[in-house]
């Protein structure tokens, strides 16, 4: 899905905005603080019910008013959210609404690329595990329904753990979480191979002289028997599971551990190199949702101010290969549409200055 108008309705300092005739590429200029990045964060709200920049509602709805609303059309779709500043929201596809938020999210991929923070090589396993996550949810049509189930079911067990229940209360959720649990393990095994094989693709196109390698753990020490071996784990480690008050073990806690020959990416590589490497596991995913004939917004914020020129210009070509809607936020006119016509990709520039967005007429 990709989108021909976005409207936009007291996000910011975004009080009444409309963008149509949009493009494959669409750019915003403007100042900090002139409302580029909220229009970005308009459209990630729009796909997946939250920001990217605030977990609260009260941050990004407009002071004094009590909701905002993001509306977006493409060929076949007319899709909407109002988000609500208790945090509630009502959303609709084609005039009829919808109950979940999974609903857009399928219609609408969504890949923020922000070079810029490295958090997903430098920090613990939660941001490499919500990358993969994002891909299973898109590329896997069972795995959802799995992840859901498996996720009540660990947040049952765990509230029961903390009420030090009994054994036999506790056993049909160990029993779910174990069921649910080998079915996730066994899609990610399939998906996390074909990511690799990707992801050595771009980065022969983005850092050619370095090998990197997924390695995917599971959370769980997997055996012959994935079920009964995640099943035995639980049940041997029930009484370090009560002390805690959570569960320690199972796909939840699975991982990405990214891997040079020469030890961790974390540990070896340069900033530089993890801003690509972050830039290279991105693309790979979108690489994997086009061979599905799936089409990836992507939302790129200040791209310009941390990638080389040579690397811009490879990023952008690929975006463009890939058939990805992109839009782009920069600080410098100059330099992106130096960048742009050095690819000599088509593309709209919008201005944006104090919450107003207007285009900018191309000679």
């Amino acid at each position: 899905m990709l989108l021909q108008s976005v409207k936009i309705e007291r996000l910011r300092n975004l009080q009444s905005v409309h963008l149509d005739d949009l493009q494959a590429l669409n750019v915003f200029i403007g100042t900090n603080g002139s409302g580029k990045t909220s229009i970005l964060e308009a459209i990630h709200l729009l796909a997946t019910g939250r920001s990217f920049r605030t977990y609260s509602p009260r941050h990004y709805i407009q002071h004094h008013q009590k909701d905002t609303v993001v509306f977006a059309h493409s060929h076949h779709y007319r899709i909407g959210l109002q988000k609500l500043i208790s945090g509630e929201q009502i959303m609709r596809v084609n005039g009829e609404t919808i109950t979940t938020q999974g609903q857009l999210a399928k219609l609408l991929p969504i890949l923020v690329l922000e070079p810029q923070s490295t958090q997903i090589i430098d920090e613990g396993a939660q941001p490499r595990r919500q990358m993969l996550d994002w891909l299973m949810f898109h590329v896997e049509p069972q795995f959802f329904d799995c992840w859901q189930r498996y996720m009540r079911a660990l947040r049952q067990r765990n509230h029961l753990l903390k009420q030090q229940a009994s054994a036999s209360e506790l056993a049909s959720w160990t029993n779910i979480l174990a069921d649910q649990g080998a079915k996730i393990h066994c899609l990610r095994e399939d998906i996390v191979q074909q990511w690799q094989y990707a992801v050595k693709d771009e980065m022969a196109n983005l850092l050619p002289h370095l090998d990197i390698s997924l390695d995917y753990f599971a959370g769980f020490q997997v055996q012959d028997d994935v079920r009964d071996s995640l099943f035995r784990q639980l049940q041997q480690n029930e009484h370090r599971d009560r002390d805690r008050g959570n569960t320690q073990y199972g796909v939840h806690r699975a991982d990405i551990r990214l891997k040079t020959p020469s030890g961790d990416a974390q540990a070896i590589l340069s900033r530089g190199q993890k801003k690509l490497l972050i830039t290279a596991l991105k693309i790979a995913q979108i690489v994997l949702l086009n061979r599905l004939k799936k089409e990836t917004v992507v939302l790129l914020d200040d791209i310009t101010a941390e990638l080389d020129d040579s690397a811009q210009q490879r990023l952008m070509r690929r975006l463009f290969q890939l058939e990805s809607q992109v839009f782009l936020t920069t600080l410098h006119q100059s330099a992106i549409q130096l960048l742009l016509d050095t690819v000599g990709l088509p593309y709209q520039l919008y201005q944006v200055d104090q919450g107003q967005v207007s285009a900018v007429l191309q000679s």
